[in-house]
């Protein structure tokens, strides 16, 4: 892991992106941590934004309040609801 500074950044920007394929690079402003520079796939990608957004954290913890607070149903009764919904098309 290496550190770059506010200014090294501005002024190589693409070396310091190719840099980061091999670790992370902690970026500093007046010497003191600002970010981290982590390098990502496309494959990464996706999941990071499903990971990080609040809509989705929100509907994740509304379904699990409502889970604790009903209850839920085995996997054997859902696929028979399913198999029923479709007209016994296999699942």
């Amino acid at each position: 892991m290496r550190f770059a500074g506010i200014k090294e950044l501005k002024h190589k920007t693409m070396d310091i992106l190719k840099e980061s394929e091999k670790g992370d690079i902690i970026i500093t402003a007046y010497g003191k941590p600002a970010a981290i520079l982590h390098h990502i796939t496309e494959d990464d990608l996706a999941d990071y934004l499903v990971e990080n957004d609040p809509a989705f954290k929100g509907k994740i913890e509304e379904a699990y309040a409502e889970y604790n607070s009903v209850g839920g149903i085995t996997a054997d009764a859902m696929i028979k609801k399913l198999k029923r919904r479709n007209g016994a098309k296999k699942v």
